[in-house]
C-alpha cells in the first residue's frame, strides 16, 4: 500500500454528492483503500489515502481529471531547535523522521509524504511546513 496526500478545494465540494464523486472514482478501480486522515482547513478537503502501489498512477490520474489537488511530497524540515524526543516519530506513517544509530532524529525527504502528522506533535515547535 502506498500513502497518498490530496486536498479537494471547496470550489469542488459543493454537496456530500461531490464527495461520493470522488469516492467512486477510486472505487471504480476495485481496489480496497483507507482513509487514514480527514480534515479540512482554508484550502478545502485534505485526505490522506492509503491506496495499492500498483494503482497508485492511475488513482493520481483520475483525481486530478476531478480537479483534485494531490500534494508533493518532502513538505516538512527539522529545525536546530530539535531535542530528539521522537515525539513525531509515532505519527509518521512512513518513517520518514526516525532514530539514527546514535538515537538523534533524522529525516528521510524521500520517504516523507507531508502529511503534517508530525507538526503538532513537536513540543518545541522544531518540525514546520516548507
Amino acid at each position: 500500500m502506498t500513502i497518498i496526500n490530496c486536498t479537494i478545494p471547496f470550489g469542488v465540494i459543493r454537496d456530500i454528492s461531490n464527495y461520493s464523486k470522488i469516492i467512486n472514482e477510486i472505487l471504480k478501480f476495485e481496489i480496497s483503500f483507507n482513509i487514514l486522515k480527514f480534515s479540512t482547513d482554508s484550502n478545502g478537503a485534505n485526505i490522506l489515502l492509503d491506496v495499492p502501489e500498483d494503482k497508485i498512477k492511475s488513482i493520481t490520474e483520475s483525481l486530478k481529471e476531478n480537479n483534485v489537488i494531490v500534494n508533493t511530497k518532502g513538505r516538512v524540515i527539522v529545525l536546530d531547535n530539535c531535542i530528539d524526543c521522537g515525539a513525531c516519530i509515532s505519527l509518521c506513517p512512513t518513517e520518514a523522521l526516525h532514530f539514527n544509530d546514535e538515537f538523534k532524529l533524522e529525516f528521510a525527504y524521500e520517504k516523507c509524504i507531508g502529511c503534517l502528522l508530525c507538526l503538532d506533535s513537536c513540543p518545541r515547535s522544531a518540525i514546520e511546513e516548507m
